[in-house]
């Protein structure tokens, strides 16, 4: 059987603001982040009433914009902790541009998919526990619709393994945030709808 997941990404936070690396650093949403979680929660709640169960990640600002959607649901709040962000380690807290320019991330990534900073995940471990998190939601509500709150950089992750078989693909799937994507997981995975976020206009 097929499981309709919808995939949203947290709300705004400083370190969006910042141009920051909040990977599993744990970051509140802003007053912004905070508005735009309830739109989303009001638009989930107009288009897929018969939404099953949702889940977010362990950090605050995953939970705080599950709570939201879950509010206009009238749903519980599930935590799973595979769905957290991709944690960079002694790089945390880095903005992408002195983690381009001076620490060369993203050129080791690209060397090497087992590269890891010190106390921090490689792309391939990431990619493994999202791609397994979401089977298991899947398998856990098999013909049922289920969303899943998480990050930008996992989910970019995930979906490069489940639609492209290929973690380097991570790079064509950016999300603003509370954009909504929607996938089908069974036999053949399907791409429904990518990043929207006219709730937001």
């Amino acid at each position: 059987m097929e499981t309709h997941i919808i995939l949203v990404r947290h709300g705004q936070t400083s370190a969006n603001i910042d141009k920051l690396w909040h990977g599993w650093t744990d970051t509140a949403l802003t007053d912004e982040g905070r508005h735009q979680a309830e739109k989303a929660g009001l638009r989930l709640a107009k288009e897929h009433q018969d939404i099953n169960a949702i889940y977010a990640s362990p950090l605050q600002r995953t939970r705080d914009t599950a709570a939201a959607i879950a509010a206009s649901l009238n749903k519980d709040v599930a935590v799973h902790h595979d769905l957290k962000e991709y944690g960079i380690g002694e790089l945390e807290g880095e903005s992408f541009s002195d983690l381009h320019k001076i620490h060369k991330f993203f050129d080791k990534v690209n060397e090497d998919r087992h590269f890891a900073p010190e106390g921090g995940e490689s792309i391939h471990e990431v990619a493994t526990r999202m791609t397994a998190a979401i089977k298991e939601l899947a398998e856990r509500h098999p013909g049922e619709k289920v969303v899943a709150v998480s990050h930008g950089a996992a989910m970019a992750l995930a979906l490069a393994c489940i639609l492209d078989d290929d973690p380097y693909a991570w790079d064509n799937y950016f999300f603003h945030n509370t954009g909504v994507t929607e996938i089908i997981v069974g036999k053949e995975p399907q791409l429904l709808r990518f990043n929207c976020y006219s709730h937001l206009d």
